[in-house]
Order: structure tokens, then C-alpha cells, then sequence
């Protein structure tokens, strides 16, 4: 009996797993996911794991060697005409002499030099799709910095059906059940960064890893505007992960001082009129350094601030289904501050699903949807063929 042909759906779907390996470690790179099929096989597969490695379309050609030849590529992002660390890999499909390219989605960097207008001007038969929306999932935190200088900002938090974050005391282990644990460190392990806000970092303690799942944690980013969390704190462990504090200039210099000598580094930010960092300053330097996706966790006062500033991207709020914490306790949103409803921000997509033995649900705000993946509209790439001299190919 002979073996099963791979569909174009199935091939992509395959190269969209292998890019969600490189979320987390492939930054300022998006993920990317490729895989080579001949005669209805996969004859090479790689995804791109950090930047200053080969490209993943490169290392499927390299394990399809002399095969590539006449082959068909699946790759989840449009390949690089352009030299960076790496060469194009524009080149590097020519000259293999590969049929035919499925690209999954444009690549947003205008530095990319319009690989697929390359491929098809060279005579290769270039195809838009599947995995539009899967693909636009992985690569959107790249193409927010590159479009709009800054990270996309996830939020996470956890709150009781009533949406408490915790008691009047203080207690909140645990609201979410292990399942949501687990799949929050799962977030976290396809986050560049985390960022907690001082009042979670000193009230909680916490070592923000990954260590309900297996792979590397992300750097860790605290937002305190007077270095009230002391040097000794857990999540300012030197193990392994850059640590950094985002201060501003009131913050004391021995409180400075004693961090530093530890290895964190303290970004001195201008302050909001309320005298806390300013936080579309912190998002704009963290795209400077390079940072596509941030997993925002904590308290309700960094949750709020960041809907009152219009940075959150998609929120997901676990909400356990067997707790009722009542008033007192703090909420999830409750350093966003209203005057009017008029001015409040508005959530624009809602999902809700079970999560374990709670309820995952999914926000997206009306001032982030315009970037919201599932609802990006498919590219126009009709120029691609016309410039080709090739439209029915694109």
C-alpha cells in the first residue's frame, strides 16, 4: 500500500506547529515554521529558533538536499530577500530549485525586500494560504513592533466568578485550578518577556517561571516607579532570564544601587502625572530592545493602567467556576479609572471556554482590534503577480 499523500492543509499545519517553537526565543525574529514536500512526502522541515540561526527554510533544504528540486515549500511567513545575520533565503530557494511556495502570511518588515515578488519574478509558482489566521496568530507581536514600535501586550489574570483577584487579606492561592496554571506557563513559555507590577512582586513573591511545563522562561520586566521590591526578591533570581526594573527618577539610589549589583537592570522612565512609569514609554523602549510579545501578569492596578493607556492586545481572564469571593477584595481591573462611561474602553471580540475546572475568557479591546488576528483581513497581493508578469500564479 503506499503511503498517504500530504495535503497543502496538512503541510502548513505542520509548519505552523514547528514555528510555535521558536515563539519565545526567536525574538527580535518572528517564528517561522517550513516544511519541503516531494512526491506527496516531507522530504525537510525546520523552524527558525533564535536569531543569528538559519532560517527555517534553509535547514528544510538543507535536510532535503538534491530533493528540494522541483519540491514544494509550506512556510508560515513570506521568506527574506534581504542580508541580515543570515542570507536570503530568497537565494537559497532558487537555487535548490524549488516548484513551488505556500506562504501562510506577508512578511510585515518592509526590509524583507517582497520575497514572494522575487520568487514569482524568478519564475516560482507563489501561493497565498492556508493557515492565514494561524500564521497571523504567531507572527503578530513581530508585526506589532515593526508597525507600531512596540510589544503586543497580553494580559493574564485570575479571578473568582465574582471577579476578585483576592481576598480583603490578601489571599489568592488559588483561585485557578492546576489545569489554568499549566496553561498559563505555557503563555509564559511562548512570551519574550513577563511583566508584573510592584505591589504583585512584593504581596506575592513570586519566581515567575516556567516550571509546571517543560522549556526556558521569559525575561522578567517589573514595573516599580520607587524600587520598593527588594533585591532579594524571587523574581530577581539570577537564573538564567534577563531581569529588568522599570523606575523613575525618584526612585533612591541605594535601592538602585543593590540591584544593579545583582545583575538587573533599572531603566529609568519618565513618570505619568500620577508619578508611576509612563507606560507607553516602558512599551516603546521595549520595542527598542527588540521585545514582540509581553505576558503582562500581577495585580489589578498594572491591569488597569494598562486598558486605562489602550496597550492591551487581548486579555485572558481564567475565571474559577467554584468561587465566590465577595466585596473587599481587589479586582482584576481596578487601577483603570472612569469618569465617564463614555470615556471607558470597550472590549470588541469576547470568547469564553472551559479551561480545566474553570472558564478561559478571551478579551479583545476595540482599540486593539484593528490588530487582532482573527479578524486581519487576507493581504492584497495581486501587485506581486502583475509586477511578475505572473497573476494567475500569486
Amino acid at each position: 500500500m503506499s503511503e498517504p499523500t500530504i495535503t497543502p492543509r496538512r503541510a502548513m499545519a505542520r509548519a505552523l506547529v514547528l514555528a510555535r517553537r521558536g515563539m519565545g526565543t526567536a525574538h527580535p525574529n518572528p517564528p517561522v515554521g517550513a516544511v519541503l514536500v516531494k512526491d506527496g512526502a516531507v522530504v525537510g522541515e525546520g523552524y527558525h529558533a533564535a536569531a543569528g540561526r538559519p532560517h527555517a527554510e534553509r535547514i528544510a533544504l538543507e535536510q532535503a538536499r538534491e530533493r528540494a528540486r522541483g519540491a514544494v515549500l509550506f512556510t508560515t511567513l513570506e521568506p527574506c530577500r534581504h542580508f541580515g545575520r543570515t542570507p536570503p533565503c530568497v537565494d537559497a530557494i532558487l537555487e535548490a530549485g524549488v516548484a513551488k511556495v505556500h506562504v501562510a502570511v506577508s512578511d510585515p518588515n518592509p526590509l524583507s525586500g517582497a520575497g514572494a515578488r522575487a520568487l514569482a519574478e524568478a519564475g516560482v509558482e507563489v501561493v497565498f494560504g492556508p493557515g492565514r489566521r494561524e500564521a497571523a496568530h504567531l507572527t503578530a507581536g513581530f508585526a506589532s513592533r515593526i508597525a507600531r514600535g512596540r510589544p503586543r501586550f497580553l494580559l493574564k489574570m485570575a479571578a473568582s466568578l465574582d471577579g476578585r483577584i483576592a481576598t480583603p487579606g490578601g489571599d489568592s492561592r488559588w483561585i485557578s485550578s492546576p489545569t489554568a496554571r499549566s496553561w498559563v506557563h505555557r503563555r509564559r513559555r511562548e512570551a519574550d518577556a513577563i511583566l508584573v507590577g510592584a505591589g504583585t512582586a512584593v504581596r506575592d513573591n513570586p519566581a515567575l517561571t516556567t516550571r509546571h511545563v517543560s522549556g526556558r522562561s521569559p525575561d522578567r520586566i517589573v514595573v516599580d516607579s520607587m524600587l520598593r521590591v527588594p533585591a532579594s526578591a524571587r523574581v530577581f533570581a539570577d537564573n538564567g532570564p534577563r531581569r529588568i526594573v522599570a523606575a523613575t527618577a525618584r526612585a533612591g539610589a541605594e535601592a538602585r544601587a543593590a540591584l544593579e549589583a545583582g545583575g538587573v537592570e533599572v531603566w529609568e522612565l519618565p513618570a505619568d502625572p500620577r508619578g508611576r512609569v509612563a507606560l507607553p514609554a516602558l512599551a516603546a523602549r521595549l520595542g527598542d530592545e527588540g521585545y514582540d510579545t509581553v505576558l503582562a501578569e500581577g495585580g489589578g492596578t498594572l491591569a488597569g493602567a494598562l486598558f486605562e493607556e489602550r496597550l492591551v492586545d487581548q486579555a485572558w481572564v481564567v475565571l474559577s467556576r467554584s468561587l465566590l469571593l465577595g466585596g473587599g477584595g481587589p479586582g482584576w481591573a481596578e487601577g483603570l479609572r472612569v469618569d465617564r462611561v463614555a470615556r471607558a474602553p470597550r472590549v470588541r471580540r469576547t470568547a469564553l471556554r472551559p479551561l480545566g475546572e474553570d472558564w478561559l475568557l478571551t478579551l479583545v479591546p476595540e482599540a486593539a482590534q484593528w490588530w487582532d488576528p482573527e479578524t486581519l483581513g487576507a493581504p492584497d497581493h495581486a501587485a506581486i503577480g502583475a509586477a511578475a508578469g505572473e497573476a494567475g500564479r500569486v
